[in-house]
């Protein structure tokens, strides 16, 4: 599997948690609603969300740039 189909995998499973949960009114609301329902994940957890997102961040930058390297 290619860092692209990877990519578009990650984003393919973000988008059936959206349509999974029929809450929302859009998926743009969901997305919120989930990034928020993970702050109180966090809060509960002992967690940070700001530490825990400069991480995610760092993932997706190495998961952009192994696709970039990996294009014909």
């Amino acid at each position: 599997m290619t860092a692209m189909t990877s990519n578009r995998r990650r984003a393919m499973r973000i988008g059936h948690i959206l349509t999974w949960c029929k809450d929302w009114s859009s998926p743009r609301e969901g997305l919120i609603d989930l990034l928020a329902d993970a702050r109180h994940w966090c809060d509960q957890h002992g967690e940070s969300f700001a530490d825990l997102d400069r991480q995610a961040y760092q993932h997706y930058l190495a998961e952009l740039d192994e696709a970039r390297r990996n294009e014909p």
